[in-house]
């Protein structure tokens, strides 16, 4: 414990410096990690015990949060709080008596204002309406009632009864009913995640109550439906005493895996979505009953396929963009479920390590906050983070010990390489130093992040949905998406190539692209932008790459060319650097050289312009020099070089390197790699 302590102090002094901002310790015991839990519960308390308001309807109940009928910091916030508080109270050693009585009074508080303006109760909450029988609502039930269910010896018999009047209720609205599915763009997978959290609660608490074995029933139905997928239709293996193919009645999920919601191949949805089967499933165990073997119903299938996707500090890579909180500790909970009901090494070994970076990321934050003031979620945020911490230390303290844990780098020869993903139209390519991916679909972007062994600053360039691609600004015409003409993809040993044609700003630029991963750290980009009508160009926003700069990170940047370097301040500045010569470097992680265009820039960002985050952009290609064009003419001519992991010094040299010859009738672009040997690549 004296260890871990001393990290805390250290990773504290760290942040005041703006350096060295996380501290990880590899072999963090299983002891150490649920005290590391708990510690971030109380100081969550701390927040939360700011957050408190009195009930106008009784003095005896109250809510955290805003308290209102919908949303995420109303009904959602006060279950998720008083599950926190309720795990704190019953679980642990670590409240004084104080402390014990006045998070009781709380919770119980917390409970009854929840079941008390439910659409089953006498009152109403702040809006002036009633909660249930909605979109999330079966959700918030089941923590208000798990939350009550652990303090049940706590509470009167009138609460007793309101809790079991609740979760009933919204448990009983799925029977009768089949899943819901959907495939593309917007899966209903966590839908039914979320859903079976309280019917599974409902099968498991409410012994004896006429409807448990069609909730059980409900429950298994639910699982199985989440990551359901075609093949599943003609699966005769069986569970839980049924075949697969008479369980599932949906697709949610493509047959490779990956998942799409909010209109995107989203990795936060392709996590959560298990994840609440884990936290229904969890029910069982709390009432000592088995666990359903639905589920397990893909769900390693589902997480070998999100490893490729995971940085090795454990926080995921958004191939199509993301669109929640960028950073966001949600996954701590998925991770336990995989480690301790799985017995997955891997996720054993990551959860620690995002556990880790969870608690610095709460010690930035006034020790207090995991997202702070860049999350749009404000405490609901904080509040839904909470409950995958309570959740996360109980898996622990019911499942038991996982396995010895491994990580991501240990698996490097399985993730690495060149994949595919045709239902999502993404291809990627990982080595040792760098995840490439280019998306053709959803989001039409490219994206490269560094990831070799930086653990004290992990979190390095962001998933603009522009990226690579970039942008103009065309007097009179607002920006529209880009259109996709067609495209081509060719996989190699050592990288990937696609090209293909967009249609910019309605139809009046044609851009032609080509996008190359090479090697162990190189990515190229190229492009020729033609107009298509007679137009005025005001600015080019060329081959953007989002580069954090944000508490997370330290609050800075450093930005290296043929000058000497420029120290860009994450917070109080907002300017435009013109960076000179054809190179530039940032933090000694990303290199990129000018070839063709109008020359490189990098943007920094005074005020937080992400959910989650502060961005900062470089360009490749950037000016803000009007211009006025004909049909038929070029716009812009593109041409960069990236190299992930390397110096200052690595770059100016390989920068000496670059040349662009005639060669048979064509403009080749040469170059060294920073491994060795020489590449060429076809401007044409």
């Amino acid at each position: 414990m004296k260890h871990l302590i001393l990290t805390i102090f250290i990773l504290v002094g760290a942040v005041s410096h703006n350096t060295d901002v996380y501290r990880i310790r590899p072999n963090l015991s299983e002891d150490d990690l649920k005290r590391l839990y708990v510690e971030m519960l109380l100081r969550f308390a701390r927040y939360a015990e700011k957050q408190w308001h009195v009930s106008t309807f009784d003095k005896e109940a109250g809510y955290w949060g805003n308290g209102i009928s919908d949303g995420n910091e109303g009904i959602r916030a006060v279950a998720n709080t008083a599950l926190a508080y309720a795990v704190l109270i019953r679980h642990t050693n670590r409240l004084n008596l104080e402390q014990k009585k006045v998070y009781t009074e709380r919770t119980l508080a917390g409970i009854r204002y929840a079941v008390g303006s439910h659409l089953t109760g006498d009152h109403k909450c702040v809006d002036g309406k009633k909660w249930g029988n909605s979109w999330q609502s079966a959700m918030w039930a089941g923590n208000i009632g798990f939350a009550a269910w652990i303090l049940w010896d706590r509470m009167d018999e009138g609460l007793r009864s309101s809790v079991r009047r609740v979760v009933a209720y919204e448990a009983d609205r799925f029977l009768g009913k089949k899943p819901r599915g959907n495939r593309w763009s917007d899966t209903k997978a966590e839908e039914l995640g979320w859903d079976q959290i309280c019917i599974s609660l409902a099968a498991n608490m409410l012994a004896g109550h006429p409807h448990v074995p069609q909730w059980r029933e409900k429950s298994v139905e639910w699982m199985m439906n989440v990551l359901s997928v075609p093949k599943d239709a003609k699966d005769n293996q069986v569970v839980d005493g049924r075949q697969v193919r008479e369980w599932v009645s949906t697709v949610n999920v493509h047959p490779d895996f990956t998942l799409e919601n909010h209109g995107f191949f989203h990795p936060t949805y392709t996590m959560v979505s298990p994840a609440e089967v884990g936290q229904g499933a969890f029910m069982y165990a709390y009432a000592g009953n088995p666990i359903p073997e639905a589920a397990g119903h893909h769900l390693l299938e589902n997480w070998r396929l999100l490893q490729h996707f995971m940085q090795p500090c454990g926080y995921w890579i958004y191939p199509q963009g993301m669109d929640w909180a960028l950073n966001s500790d949600g996954h701590i909970h998925y991770l336990a479920w995989l480690a301790t009901y799985a017995r997955d090494p891997i996720a054993a070994g990551m959860e620690k390590r995002v556990a880790q970076y969870m608690a610095g990321h709460q010690l930035i934050h006034e020790g207090e906050r995991f997202a702070g003031p860049a999350s749009r979620l404000g405490f609901a945020r904080e509040a839904i983070t909470a409950e995958r911490l309570a959740y996360s230390y109980l898996y622990h303290q019911v499942l038991g010990v996982p396995p010895e844990g491994k990580t991501i780098e240990q698996i490097r020869a399985v993730l690495n390489g060149i994949h595919r993903y045709p239902f999502a139209d993404i291809m990627t390519h990982r080595t040792d130093s760098k995840f490439v991916s280019f998306s053709w679909k959803n989001q039409i972007m490219g994206l490269v992040v560094p990831i070799g062994a930086h653990e004290t600053n992990p979190y390095f360039t962001t998933p603009i949905t522009d990226g690579f691609i970039g942008g103009f600004s065309i007097r009179g015409v607002a920006g529209e998406r880009p259109i996709v003409v067609n495209r081509t993809w060719r996989k190699f040993d050592a990288g990937f190539e696609t090209a293909g044609v967009l249609l910019l700003n309605g139809g009046r630029l044609r851009q032609e692209l080509r996008f190359v991963s090479i090697g162990e750290k190189t990515v190229v980009y190229t492009d020729r932008v033609v107009a298509l009508s007679d137009l005025t160009v005001e600015s080019e926003r060329g081959v953007p790459i989002g580069i954090e700069n944000d508490e997370f990170t330290g609050d800075r940047r450093i930005l290296y060319n043929e000058n000497g370097a420029d120290v860009v301040s994450g917070a109080n500045s907002q300017r435009l650097i013109v960076i000179p010569g054809k190179w530039a470097n940032v933090d000694g992680r990303l290199g990129i050289v000018s070839v063709l265009g109008s020359g490189l820039a990098y943007w920094d960002q005074g005020s937080y312009n992400r959910d989650g985050a502060r961005e900062d952009f470089l360009f490749g290609a950037y000016t803000d020099k009007p211009r006025t064009v004909k049909a038929g003419q070029e716009v812009a001519r593109r041409a960069v070089v990236l190299f992930t992991e390397i110096s200052p010094e690595e770059t100016r040299r390989l920068a000496e390197s670059v040349e662009v010859l005639e060669k048979e009738g064509s403009e080749i672009l040469r170059f060294e790699l920073p491994e060795g040997g020489k590449y060429e690549v076809d401007l044409r």
